[in-house]
């Protein structure tokens, strides 16, 4: 076999298998619950008038977006201490405690619908879920782009958002009540013997090829990791060297010593915040989809069976789009990719808006078929992969896990608004919280925005440090 073939195949394998095990715990819970929502409502309905205090509609419409929303809230938290741990003690500490205490909250959240049937107990099972999530989100992300070279760093990292599609994907169907969406504890208990798998295989693997010879100065356990991803070759000694090079381009950028006070003080790693985030903004009405799709087509008029059926075609939508993105983000700069597919998703969720509120259910169907269609071959997979490219190594895990908490705070208060004001007011309420706001940021992602396909790292900190480039033209990006 072909040595680059072989190379690639080995990657996107160990790539594969890592965001499955990531992804599943998060995405499974979310999708399949989504499909399953008549079983949560009924669960709920029936434990409190169980205490004498049924709810009504709009008590279980606001206590289920709590639900929703505290997942969100508690991964702030998370990502704030995942940095600390990702740096201090290592990629595979990270990974490996995770996954853990992952599952143990999925053994949890099983507990409360059986043994201890307490919603608060689910909550806190979720809650628990969450505070790891990003930890687990960060130890990946990081192995994608570490252990890959930069000809394959976009192809793998963009496993990141296909990982999670599949595991969607998976899910939705799995919701439904002719497969496990007739037991809300099976939905629930399902992540656990996965995530005991999965921490046999993060045992057995090793710590990141550039972590080990950047951070630790461990040039042999270097190899070995280099062995374990890439396979034995000759030039491994060169890709040595150019991590030794990596690392002497990183001490004279002049970017601090990877805290935090270097990031928000050092003016070109704030910009690239700042742009990180931006891109991101552009991932949030994905989530109010993935979670509650079901609910806004029945909302419009959409009877439950074709609703459930169209949101398991959404996540076959999803995976394909991702599948697509994964094939294009080496080949198709990727500030073009995020761009374009950008502008035509937030064009389609602002038809969906219209024909939400004017009662145009089929139309409504196709404008969130073509969002999401968008939001997985541009969206998704560039912006998730975008802050630790435009950094050095020193605050890859600072930055990914700072956007990631600004991102989930941007998620709890999006989320907890966009449910209860579609109920009241309609599909118009997507125009002020998304549609407006995103098409700003794309104006100024597209003027500030560097692109970083096939570029080495210290070659896009100095176009931040330096200068963008617009209409051919060199000018400052910013303060």
């Amino acid at each position: 076999m072909n040595p680059s073939r072989a190379l690639f195949l080995r990657l996107f394998s160990i790539g594969w298998l890592l965001t499955t095990i990531t992804n599943f715990p998060a995405a499974f819970t979310h999708t399949s619950l989504n499909t399953a929502v008549h079983l949560v409502n009924s669960y709920l309905n029936e434990t409190y008038s169980n205490r004498g205090t049924p709810l009504g509609h709009a008590e279980l419409v606001l206590f289920k977006s709590g639900m929703n929303n505290v997942w969100y809230a508690a991964q702030v938290a998370g990502a704030l201490l995942s940095a600390i741990v990702c740096d201090r003690l290592g990629r595979k500490f990270a990974y490996i405690t995770s996954i853990v205490m992952m599952s143990s909250a999925s053994a949890i959240q099983t507990l409360s619908t059986t043994l201890l049937p307490f919603p608060e107990l689910m909550i806190i099972g979720r809650i628990i879920m969450a505070l790891f999530s990003p930890l687990s989100d960060a130890a990946l992300i990081l192995y994608l782009q570490e252990c890959a070279p930069t000809h394959l760093r976009g192809t793998l990292s963009s496993l990141f958002s296909t990982g999670y599609a599949v595991t969607c994907l998976i899910g939705m169907p799995l919701g439904h009540e002719s497969l496990l969406g007739h037991s809300l504890p099976l939905l629930l208990f399902i992540p656990f013997p996965v995530g005991v798998l999965s921490t046999i295989f993060l045992v057995w693997m090793p710590e990141t090829p550039k972590y080990l010879m950047i951070t630790k100065r461990d040039r042999e356990g270097a190899i070995r990791a280099l062995d374990f991803f890439q396979g034995k070759k000759a030039d491994h000694e060169s890709t040595l060297e150019g991590l030794t090079q990596e690392m002497m381009n990183n001490s004279d950028t002049k970017s601090g010593d990877g805290s935090l006070k270097s990031l928000l003080t050092t003016p070109h790693l704030r910009r690239a915040m700042f742009l990180s985030i931006s891109a991101l903004f552009l991932t949030l009405p994905f989530y109010p989809i993935l979670q509650s799709s079901t609910h806004f087509f029945t909302t419009i008029g959409i009877d439950r069976p074709r609703a459930q059926i169209q949101s398991t075609l959404l996540m076959v939508l999803l995976t394909i789009s991702c599948l697509i993105s994964t094939s294009l983000m080496d080949i198709i700069p990727r500030r073009k990719l995020l761009l374009t597919f950008a502008s035509l998703a937030y064009s389609s969720l602002f038809v969906f808006s219209l024909a939400a509120q004017f009662d145009y259910p089929n139309i409504a169907t196709v404008a969130v078929f073509s969002f999401l269609l968008a939001y997985g071959v541009g969206i998704g997979p560039v912006a998730w992969c975008l802050s630790p490219e435009l950094v050095p190594l020193s605050h890859r895990s600072i930055m990914f896990c700072i956007c990631y908490a600004s991102h989930s705070i941007l998620v709890v208060i999006t989320n907890f608004m966009t449910i209860p004001l579609f109920d009241i007011i309609g599909g118009m309420c997507f125009i002020p919280i998304f549609i407006v706001p995103a098409f700003l940021l794309i104006l100024l992602l597209y003027f500030y925005l560097p692109e970083t396909a096939g570029r080495e790292t210290h070659d896009i900190i100095h176009e931040l440090r330096c200068a963008g480039k617009i209409g051919g033209e060199k000018r400052p990006i910013g303060a």
